[in-house]
């Protein structure tokens, strides 16, 4: 699990590497308090550093233009919500970045196209639960991300003792039914609960479809970091060109583009080692013979 921020530093911190000339210059609100969304007056600590016609970059993401600076004051005034942003309260004393290259919305754009495209190859597992009804087959899910049922199960007092797990085998999943008529249009049929009493708890574990980085297994998160670097040095790597003085030989990019395949090839055998780790982990949750075969045979 990490948050957008973690991740945000993290592709940062691979995009700009260790060559500070290409970080953007970073400075404090100095403010006495929070920056409000609607002020046009910032206080900084290093206001010899910034200029008319800057633009500076909040945490929130949001960008201002500098129209005026006061250095006598340490001050500079700003239209706020610049490049299409949304003007935000800003903490005092949290850092601010002058013209950067990356901007803090295409890194989110980034990771969350990548987050997009993990499954079917990567997602996490999660479990739900229902309460068996006598008088119905059908139970609604409504867990978000549900993709596929894996196993419904429920606790039993047994041989071994009180909450023994016990695997029932007469379900069936149910998706892409009309929603008006089932909710989510995704659900169980389920003709027998086995042993479990009428209103007692039954248990499922499933594929979730990871939707945002609080998503992420800690293990996945590193990843989605590679993919999201790919993407944005592929974005700004210039096309091969001709040649000045011989049009028939092609000149490449140079070395920005032999970084951008290298975090592409880190990127997709990361993914698949991930996918091989979660088929492992899937062995291990509770299932049956029959449940196993109708996976395997289900439509």
């Amino acid at each position: 699990m990490a948050s957008a921020a973690v991740v945000r530093q993290r592709v940062k911190d691979y995009l700009y590497g260790s060559d500070y000339l290409k970080r953007p210059f970073t400075d404090f609100l100095n403010q006495d308090g929070n920056v409000s969304a609607t002020d046009t007056v910032i206080t900084v600590s290093n206001i010899s550093s910034w200029g008319v016609g800057d633009i500076v970059e909040f945490n929130t993401g949001e960008q201002a233009y500098i129209k005026n600076v006061s250095t006598d004051n340490n001050r500079f005034t700003v239209a706020r919500a610049w490049n299409g942003t949304t003007a935000a309260t800003v903490t005092d004393l949290t850092a601010i970045e002058k013209n950067p290259r990356f901007t803090y919305a295409q890194i989110d754009n980034a990771v969350g196209s990548i987050i997009d495209e993990l499954y079917p190859e990567v997602y996490i597992f999660n479990t739900g639960s229902g309460t068996a009804n006598k008088d119905s087959w059908y139970y609604t899910t409504n867990d978000t991300g549900l993709k596929e049922i894996l196993s419904v199960y429920y606790p039993r007092s047994g041989s071994i003792g009180n909450d023994e797990p016990w695997v029932i085998n007469t379900w069936k999943m149910n998706k892409h039914m009309h929603s008006s008529g089932f909710a989510n249009g995704i659900g169980i049929t389920m003709w027998d609960y086995g042993e479990l009493n009428h209103g007692g708890t039954f248990y499922y574990t499933f594929k979730k479809e990871i939707a945002a980085t609080t998503d992420l297994l800690d293990r996945q998160v590193e990843l989605v970091v590679l993919g999201a670097v790919f993407k944005m040095m592929g974005a700004t790597v210039p096309p091969s060109t001709n040649d000045t003085r011989d049009t028939r030989q092609v000149t490449q990019p140079g070395q920005e583009v032999r970084d951008s395949n290298w975090f592409l090839s880190e990127y997709l055998r990361s993914r698949k080692e991930e996918n091989m780790r979660l088929k492992e982990e899937e062995r291990f949750i509770l299932t049956s013979r029959q449940t196993r075969k109708q996976r395997t045979y289900r439509d």
